[in-house]
């Protein structure tokens, strides 16, 4: 028994749309982006990795790296990467801050002049 043969419709020609039945091809030594993204409030930058086609997500706090991801990061996991950095370094100032109080050498009481 014959298959039967259906002739798909043209595809219109437009400029600003790739066709159903294009093929591209993967160039890995074209470059890639490295420019900083938002994800929701947050700032990622992002580095390809060197002979593979996967990119390295990095959530910035600041000017400080606070996550790593392979995959892009959702705002969910910005936001706990940030938040678990933020209380991390509230705890180290907390502790240097006890360190210090500890340190500290207690000033002589002034004694009342009498009048």
């Amino acid at each position: 028994m014959q298959r039967p043969k259906f002739k798909a419709p043209p595809e219109p020609t437009r400029r600003d749309t790739i066709g159903l039945r294009s093929i591209v091809t993967y160039d890995p030594m074209a470059p890639r982006p490295t420019t900083p993204i938002m994800v929701g409030q947050y700032v990622v930058a992002r580095r390809p990795l060197h002979g593979s086609v996967h990119t390295l997500y990095m959530i910035l706090d600041g000017t400080q790296i606070v996550g790593t991801s392979i995959s892009y990061p959702s705002e969910a996991d910005c936001a706990s990467a940030v938040n678990k950095h933020r209380r991390r370094l509230a705890a180290s100032m907390a502790v240097d801050t006890i360190e210090k109080a500890k340190k500290r050498t207690p000033c002589p009481a002034r004694a009342k002049e009498a009048v």
